[in-house]
C-alpha cells in the first residue's frame, strides 16, 4: 500500500488566510489535513478552493503555508452568490492530470460541485463536519424570521443532496454515522478530525496550580458559552479567586454583546475575561495558562478544541451531546454533563480546580486519549478513502 497516488487533491470548503489566524474548527480541519497530506509525500500535488465565510471582493491566489489556495470571492456581495464561481471551480477541477476532489462541509457550492464531478467522472470524497440540518433547524427556532427559514431551506436540501448522491462520505465521530444512517447512499467511514501534538507541546504548563478554566470555541449560541459563565459563577462563589477566559473568533457579535451582559449581570467582571480575534500562539497561551477545559456546547458532532485541549494536559467538563462522549472517551479524560445542568458543570470544574490528586490522573488520561487525534495517522486513512474512491471509479 506505499503506492504514490498518482493524481492531484483539490480540496473545497473554509480555509485560514493566515494559519496564524484560524477560525473555527472546519478551517483547522483542512489546514490541518492539506498540511498532512503534503507531509506525507504520497500525493502528487494539493490545491484548495476556499469558500468565504463573509462577503468578499474578487478571486485572490496565494499560498498559505506551503498550499495553494485560490480563495473564492462572492460577486454580489452575498455569500449565495459564490455558486457564480463554479465554472472557476470546473476549471481548476480539469486543469489536473489525475484529480481528486475532497469536498467538505455542506452548502451550495459544494453541493453543485459535487453534482459537476459526478458528470465528469472525477473521484470525489465528502467530509460532512457535522449535521448542518440539525444546526440549522436549531437556528430557526431560536431566531425564527424569513433569514433564518431561508438558510434552513438552502443548507438542509444541499446536504440531503450530498448524502444522497455522495459516493464516499466521511464523518469525525460514530454520532454522525448513527446520526445518518440509512440517509446515505454510501455507507460513511468514521475518521476524526485531527491535531498536531508537536504544536500542542508548546499549550503543557508543568505548574497549572492557577484555578483558571478556559472555554475555547466560536462566539455563537450553539457553544453555549453564556452556560459556561452561569457555571462559572457558581465556582466563585465557592472558590472567589478562580478566573475564567473565553476565547474564539467572533461569530456572531450579538452573543458576544449577550455574553459580555450576563458577565455584568453576574457581577463578573473582574473574573471573566473574553478575548476573539486571537491569533494561534494566544490560543495555546490561553491553554497554556488554564487548569480547567470547559465547554457547554448545545452540539457538537466532534470539537476540535477538546481534542486540543487534552493534548495540552487539560481535563475536561463538558456536555454530553453529539460527538463530545466520542472525542473524551471513556478512560478519564473528563466529565460530561447533560445540556444545561449549569450545577453540575460548576461541581466538575471546582472538584478538578481544587483536588489534584484527581486533576493529575484525569490531565494523564486526557494527554494519553489525545495522543489518538494526531493528524499523521488520520491524513494515512484518508489516502486510503482516496485510493478506493479512485478504484471504485476505474472498475465502474
Amino acid at each position: 500500500m506505499d503506492e504514490t497516488i498518482r493524481f492531484d487533491v483539490m480540496m473545497v470548503g473554509p480555509f485560514p488566510s493566515d494559519p496564524r489566524q484560524i477560525e473555527g474548527g472546519v478551517q483547522a480541519s483542512l489546514f490541518g489535513l492539506g498540511t498532512s497530506l503534503l507531509a506525507d509525500g504520497r500525493v502528487r500535488s494539493l490545491g484548495v478552493l476556499a469558500t468565504p465565510h463573509r462577503p468578499t471582493d474578487g478571486i485572490v491566489r496565494t499560498r498559505v503555508g506551503g498550499i495553494d489556495v485560490t480563495f473564492l470571492d462572492t460577486p454580489a456581495r452575498l455569500l449565495f452568490s459564490t455558486v457564480l464561481r463554479l465554472p472557476t471551480i470546473v476549471a481548476a477541477v480539469d486543469a489536473l492530470d489525475e484529480p481528486l476532489v475532497h469536498l467538505h462541509g455542506s452548502g451550495i457550492v459544494q453541493a453543485l460541485t459535487l453534482l459537476a464531478c459526478l458528470a465528469k467522472k472525477v473521484p470525489v470524497v465528502w467530509t460532512m463536519h457535522g449535521i448542518t440540518e440539525k444546526e440549522m433547524r436549531e437556528a430557526l427556532r431560536r431566531d425564527g424570521g424569513l433569514k433564518a427559514w431561508g438558510r434552513w431551506l438552502l443548507y438542509t436540501g444541499c446536504e440531503r443532496l450530498q448524502l444522497r448522491l455522495s459516493p464516499r462520505i466521511v464523518v469525525d465521530t460514530p454520532y454522525v454515522a448513527e446520526e445518518i444512517a440509512g440517509r446515505s447512499h454510501a455507507v460513511p467511514q468514521t475518521i476524526p478530525q485531527g491535531i498536531f501534538p508537536e504544536e500542542m507541546a508548546g499549550a503543557i504548563n508543568p505548574d497549572r496550580r492557577a484555578p483558571v478554566v478556559v472555554a475555547l470555541g466560536v462566539i455563537h449560541p450553539r457553544k453555549g458559552h453564556d452556560l459556561t459563565i452561569r457555571a462559572f459563577a457558581r465556582v466563585v462563589a465557592r472558590l472567589p479567586e478562580a478566573r475564567l477566559i473565553v476565547v474564539g473568533a467572533l461569530a456572531d457579535p450579538a452573543e458576544f454583546d449577550r455574553l459580555h451582559q450576563t458577565v455584568a449581570e453576574l457581577g463578573l467582571g473582574d473574573r471573566v475575561e473574553i478575548r476573539v480575534g486571537v491569533p494561534r500562539d494566544g490560543v495555546l497561551a490561553a491553554l497554556a495558562e488554564a487548569r480547567v477545559f470547559a465547554l457547554h456546547s448545545q452540539e457538537e458532532s466532534q470539537g476540535i478544541a477538546l481534542c486540543e485541549a487534552m493534548a495540552a494536559g487539560l481535563p475536561v467538563v463538558a456536555t454530553r451531546v453529539g460527538g463530545i462522549p466520542d472525542v473524551v472517551g471513556t478512560g478519564g479524560a473528563g466529565f460530561l454533563v447533560d445540556y444545561g445542568d449549569v450545577d453540575a458543570m460548576a461541581d466538575h470544574m471546582l472538584r478538578l480546580l481544587t483536588d489534584d490528586a484527581l486533576f493529575r490522573t484525569t490531565t494523564e488520561a486526557a494527554r494519553k486519549r489525545a495522543d489518538e487525534f494526531a493528524w499523521t495517522a488520520i491524513a494515512a486513512r484518508v489516502l486510503d478513502v482516496y485510493r478506493a474512491a479512485r478504484s471504485a471509479l476505474r472498475r465502474a
